[in-house]
This record gives C-alpha cells, structure tokens and sequence, in this order.
C-alpha cells in the first residue's frame, strides 16, 4: 500500500490579512490514502519473488565452471605426474647406459660422440622435468585458489587406483534440462509470465479517500471535504505504456523459447562432438598401449642387445630408446586431451 500524503495550508484566503477577520478563508489540513489493487499487489510479490530465484540459478552456472576448472587443473597434474615418471624411469636407463658407454671408450669400443649424445639426452630430461615441475606448480596455485587457500600451500592428489574413465553414452533432453543455465531460461520465462501478469493488473482501477479540514477565520464555523476517488486505467491515454510492455513481454516470451530450443540442439551437438573425440583419443591411446610401445620397446631392447654383443652402435640404441620415449609422452598427451574432453563433456551436464 503507498504512504499517505499529509498537508496543510491556507484555503480560499484573501491576500489582505485584515479581512481575515470578516471570516473570509481557512486554514486547510489535508490527508489522502490511496487503497491499491490486492490482485495487483499480489501480481507484484509473485513476481519480485521469482526475480530471487534468478541469483540460484546463476550460482549453478558459475559453481559449474568452477567444478570444470578444479577438473582440468586435476588432471592436468595427473598427467604431468605420469610424465615426470616416464622421464625418471628414461633417465634411469639412459645413466646406465652412459656408465657403460664410458666403461667401453676406455677399451676403443665406443664413439665419444656418442657419449655426448647421451649426455645430451640426459640433461634434456631434466630440463623436461623441472619444466613440468613448473607447470605442476601452476595447477596446485590454481586448485588452492579455488579452494580460496593460500596460492603458495603445498599439497600432492591422490593418484592411487586411479583409472581412466569410460567413454559414457549420449544422455537424453532429461539430462540437458537439468542443467542450470537451462533453469534459468525457465526461470526467465517464469518471470516474464508473471511481469506480464503484474503489468495486467495495472488496468484494473484503483481506489482512494481524501479528507480536508478547513480551520476558518472571524469565527466562522469549521469545514471539512471528504471525497473518494477511483483511478481508470482503461482510457486509452492513461494504458498505453502498459499495453506496451505487455506485447514487448509476449516478444520476449517467444525469444525464451526460442533460446530454450537452442540450447538444447548446442548442447546435443557438443556433448556429441566431444563423444566422437573421446571415443578417437581412446582408440589412439588403445593403439599406442598395444601395437606402438610394445614394438618400440622390442626394438630397444634388441637393439641394446647388440650393442651389448658389439654388433650394433650405441647411437642405434639411443635412437630407439629415444622414439619410444617421445611414444610414451605422446601417450600421455593424447591421455591429457581424453581428459580434458571428458571434462567438457561433464561440464555440459553439471555433472561433478
């Protein structure tokens, strides 16, 4: 209900204050009350209610983003563990090797030059290694900044028993419709429907009530006015701004569903999108586990193998030792990249 209006002053009074006392004027004290519509005020608690529920669904819109973010940091991580481990278990074999190398220049059985070359790889491994130290370091800052903790605390994941995820099927609308930024284009056309139905109400009349009292001069009797009032909204001059938002609401409305429909076909197409990627990183991880490594590390090994029986160079073996290393680290990219698409994948469906 809006404020009473209170006032005061002189009514019908003469300029001249001597003929005040003819009894000529008053002083006037007003009040008036205007009684609102209660479907109107009904109409705007719905609908100011439902502009509350807005700020839950964006919430889930950025707690969604967050949860993308703190996954990608993981299993970035995650990788960059494994690659450390890779490049230590190489650097346990390329040290033996230089140790036997330097054993066999000593006799003339080995080419310095290839030493070198192994040396080398060696430091090229540590290089490789503090660089992913680094970058580990980034992804921990970037976790305990989500975490709202110091950027600088020191934490290690937990990488025991972890495997790599199924590829998952494609969900149903269901799945899509749970979504929260879905939500909040319901949301929207809740709102809409009920802003509309507020701005309705406004075409229905209003009423009011406006007492005077006239407190007269020269002994004259006191007066009062008491009036009641009623507003008409259905004058075409007074409702056009109204009628107005009402069609604007209905182009809105259609808008919202539009955007809905939309939406929905985006998500389909990229939860498919990132299904077909998933699915060919698989088969290429699945290729190098079982055709690619396991050939390369045959050919190290029967390359060591005459190297150790002097029929071979030790530059061959480093060559061999050198592919199925890079094999391994591209492993573990394409590993990194099945990741990161399954986190897109669980970020289209909020799923955590």
């Amino acid at each position: 209900m809006p404020a009473p209006q209170v006032g005061g002053g002189f009514w019908m009074t003469p300029y001249n204050p001597a003929r005040w006392r003819e009894g000529m004027g008053a002083f006037m004290v007003t009040g008036e009350q205007m009684f609102p519509n209660r479907k109107m005020q009904r109409a705007e608690q719905r609908y100011m209610g439902a502009m509350s529920g807005m700020e839950t669904a964006e919430r889930g819109v950025m707690q969604n983003m967050l949860f993308a973010e703190a996954k990608t940091a993981f299993f970035n991580w995650l990788v960059l563990e494994k690659k450390i481990a890779v490049l230590e278990e190489s650097k346990t074999v390329l040290r033996l090797l230089i140790e036997s190398a330097e054993q066999r220049f000593q006799f003339n059985r080995e080419k310095l030059g290839s030493i070198y070359k192994a040396q080398t790889e060696l430091a090229n491994l540590e290089r490789m290694q503090a660089m992913y130290a680094g970058e580990i370091r980034q992804q921990r800052a970037m976790l305990n900044a989500l975490m709202q903790r110091d950027p600088a605390t020191d934490f290690r994941i937990d990488t025991a028993g972890w495997r790599v995820p199924l590829i998952p099927l494609l969900p149903d609308t269901s799945r899509i419709a749970a979504r929260s930024d879905f939500r909040a284009i319901e949301q929207n056309l809740r709102i809409a429907r009920l802003e509309q139905e507020w701005q309705r109400s406004k075409l229905k009349p209003e009423y009011g009530l406006r007492f005077d009292h006239m407190f007269a001069f020269g002994g004259t009797p006191w007066q009062f006015s008491l009036m009641g009032m009623v507003t008409v909204p259905l004058a075409p001059w007074a409702n056009k701004d109204v009628k107005a938002k009402i069609e604007g609401i209905d182009h809105r409305l259609v808008a919202f569903e539009w955007q809905k429909a939309d939406l929905v076909n985006q998500i389909r197409g990229n939860l498919a999108d990132r299904l077909v990627m998933m699915q060919t990183l698989q088969e290429q991880i699945d290729r190098y586990e079982r055709d690619i490594i396991p050939n390369q590390r045959k050919r190290f090994q029967s390359t060591l193998l005459a190297w150790e029986q002097n029929t071979d160079e030790l530059f061959m073996t480093l060559d061999a030792w050198l592919e199925l290393k890079m094999s391994r680290l591209s492993q573990l990219d394409l590993l990194q990249q099945l990741l990161l698409a399954r986190t897109d994948y669980e970020k289209e469906l909020e799923q955590r």
